[in-house]
């Protein structure tokens, strides 16, 4: 069965690169989003196994986002995608209850490596 997957990214160009890297996999884009209260929204209706969320938003800052998906929809596990290596950030958002965090350069195998494990609850 495919792992469900929800991106929220405010950059249209990493959504689509994000689909054209997981073509292929058992991951299943079920939605994409550009905003958080978009993500909401969306998380809500579709219910994904995991959400791939970005930590800069147009309308916030992604760890707002994330709490309040922990809040909505707490089976789905939340991964931060990130371009920035930043421990203190990181360690924020693993307090806040997301699963992984995973950076935009990682390789494709590296990032279906990790939906996949967060998926399983590792």
């Amino acid at each position: 069965m495919a792992i469900r997957l929800l991106v929220v990214d405010d950059h249209e160009m990493v959504r689509r690169g994000l689909a054209v890297l997981l073509a292929g996999s058992d991951i299943e884009i079920v939605a994409e989003a550009g905003t958080g209260k978009e993500a909401l929204r969306l998380a809500e209706k579709h219910r994904p196994d995991v959400i791939l969320l970005d930590v800069r938003l147009p309308d916030g800052d992604g760890l707002l986002t994330l709490e309040k998906l922990r809040s909505k929809v707490p089976e789905s596990r939340v991964i931060m995608l990130s371009t920035y290596d930043n421990p203190t950030y990181m360690a924020r958002a693993v307090a806040l209850g997301a699963a992984d965090y995973v950076l935009k350069g990682n390789s494709r195998e590296d990032i279906i490596a990790t939906i996949k494990a967060v998926a399983a609850g590792e």
